[in-house]
């Protein structure tokens, strides 16, 4: 339950692969699998990248996780690795989570706009190195919001942006989540849930103290009535992830998030892509049917509005927030079939 309690933003769709991509000379493909650990220096930092595929000629998805400091190579690994039989699956540990974190647990220049920066310097790097003109892009959560902020700033470097549980504004979603669990505390007659929310709205200060703990706070009575994860199942198999590897073992999940978002907190908070009205490359939202956390509908009324060569919205009708675990065949269907096309 603490993971649920600590996952704050956690925590793709494609089309449109430019023709020069197939027709630009590039590395030899004989015999090759592609599976690489390596840290590279992003913004002064060095920051984890694990890489891994079949071969280097196939398209390239870089994914950006969730939390903040919430990394979800673990995750990718256990629910998601037949992707990399299709594309080459880069998982990037920000400065402040993962083993970014372990090498250094103080990174310095912790904010929404360096973050960005690394995540443009790592597409560079990418690009290079597998010979693409462009990349395709994957926001999970957190991650959703450096990916936004990415396509709009650099649309020339990727051919389609995937929004996974995408997150606009979240002071939003804060106030629609609140309404859905007054709801449900309602049809249960559950009254201590209920105080607590009026605690929340009054700003009660002995309830919690700044905008991260009482988002904290408020996840708790989410989580109660599976506003977060929806699936019951998966969170049992999320909670195995986290535990499946070696490297992975002592990894404190919890310092690496407490450090990230304090750190973060103003940017996390202070954050609204609800704005953008176009944007220059395709653009794929997946979202849990059942997600309160950070809440779906504001998505499905920013994608009404905004202009770009192709929008698509794809429901996972059986998730919440983190579509990508609890309906996981599905998602690595759709990813596959749509960068195939």
């Amino acid at each position: 339950m603490k993971r649920l309690i600590y996952l704050l933003f956690c925590p793709f769709i494609f089309s449109c692969v430019e023709k020069s991509n197939k027709a630009r000379p590039g590395p030899d493909t004989a015999s090759v699998t592609v599976n690489e650990q390596t840290f590279l220096e992003l913004g002064g930092e060095k920051q984890y990248v694990e890489i891994t595929g079949t071969t280097p000629d196939k398209p390239v998805l870089l994914f950006l996780h969730g939390g903040p400091g919430w990394p979800q190579t673990p995750h990718l690994r256990y629910f998601n690795a037949g992707i990399s039989d299709s594309m080459t699956l880069v998982a990037w540990e920000q400065r402040g989570c993962g083993k970014s974190y372990m090498q250094n647990p103080a990174a310095q220049n912790m904010s929404l706009e360096r973050i960005v920066e690394d995540g443009h310097e790592l597409t560079l790097w990418l690009k290079e190195k597998f010979w693409k003109d462009r990349i395709y892009l994957a926001g999970f959560s957190w991650g959703s919001v450096v990916g936004l902020k990415l396509i709009e700033k650099y649309p020339e470097d990727y051919a389609a942006y995937f929004g996974i549980a995408q997150v606009l504004n979240i002071r939003q979603s804060i106030k629609r989540s609140r309404i859905w669990i007054a709801e449900q505390a309602r049809g249960k007659d559950d009254i201590q849930t209920l105080r607590v929310l009026d605690q929340l709205e009054k700003g009660d200060t002995s309830l919690c103290k700044g905008e991260l703990n009482c988002f904290l706070k408020q996840h708790e009575l989410l989580s109660k009535y599976g506003g977060a994860i929806f699936s019951k199942e998966a969170e049992k198999e999320i909670q195995k992830a986290e535990t499946q590897y070696e490297d992975y073992k002592n990894y404190d999940w919890f310092a690496a998030f407490k450090y990230s978002a304090e750190h973060l907190e103003k940017d996390m908070f202070e954050v609204d892509l609800t704005g953008i009205r176009s944007l220059k490359i395709p653009v794929y939202f997946l979202l849990g049917r059942h997600d309160w956390n950070l809440v779906s509908a504001i998505t499905e009324e920013f994608a009404k509005q905004l202009n770009a060569p192709h929008k698509e919205i794809i429901w996972f009708e059986q998730s919440g927030h983190e579509p990508l675990e609890e309906e996981a065949g599905k998602f690595n269907t759709t990813i596959i079939h749509l960068v195939g096309k």
